[in-house]
């Protein structure tokens, strides 16, 4: 795979040398921009999904459906419930397969998983919103699992007598190792799991931050180094 590395004259270089012991291999089935992004969301978000143990037939709660949490969606396809508060987004999940959809700007999500399910097995926050960690906890059943990805400012407001007297674990996942990478590299290659790529020049990057602050964005921006 082709690498954006700069050569000694201050121009890119068509490939860089890395040590093995840090790089996995690209499938050749799997394309640079669907490769670069499972590099970076895919793997963190398919480390999140592993490390919660969730089983097929589970519902799953995914909170925040941007970059990260698309992917995420996908991963844990079929077996999952997904909110967030833009309505965008919230179509935007509803086409990559997600079953139930809550915006929790206007409906309590907590509540909606009690109600229709019964709570969610496992509760995945890729948001960076402190209301959105709060209200995953409380849409967990008893005994079960809140995975924290997204790295809000704030600090979550934790009920310990929920936490002990329900069995609720909280844990948190960062990013994963490169037999996470090569799994989730895999899923791509083989279809399971298809990246939302938009190709843009490096000119754009003011206007890709500008629509991601605006939650504009659906899935990746990927920077075109060769235009």
């Amino acid at each position: 795979m082709k690498n954006a590395g700069y050569t000694a004259d201050g121009g890119m270089a068509d490939y860089c040398i890395v040590p093995a012991d840090y790089a996995v291999k690209v499938p050749d089935e799997l394309d640079s921009a669907s490769a670069s992004s499972i590099t970076c969301a895919g793997v963190t978000t398919y480390k999140a999904i592993k490390t919660s143990g969730v089983c097929p037939g589970q519902w799953l709660l995914i909170a925040g459906l941007g970059g990260l949490g698309n992917l995420d969606l996908q991963y844990a396809k079929n077996v999952f419930n997904a909110m967030d508060v833009n309505d965008k987004q919230l179509a935007f999940a509803k086409e990559m397969g997600a079953d139930i959809l809550v915006n929790p700007l206007k409906e309590d999500p907590a509540k909606v998983a009690q109600e229709k399910v019964g709570g969610v097995y496992i509760a995945v926050v890729t948001a960076v919103a402190k209301s959105a960690f709060n209200q995953a906890v409380d849409s967990v059943r008893a005994g079960d699992c809140f995975v924290g990805v997204g790295l809000p400012s704030e600090t979550m407001d934790l009920s310990i007598p929920h936490l002990v007297l329900d069995g609720i674990e909280v844990v948190g996942s960062f990013v994963g190792t490169r037999q996470d990478l090569k799994k989730a590299f895999q899923f791509g290659a083989k279809g399971k799991v298809v990246p939302v790529c938009h190709m843009r020049p490096m000119e754009d990057i003011n206007d890709i931050f500008e629509e991601m602050e605006q939650g504009k964005s659906k899935g990746r921006m990927v920077i075109d180094m060769t235009k």
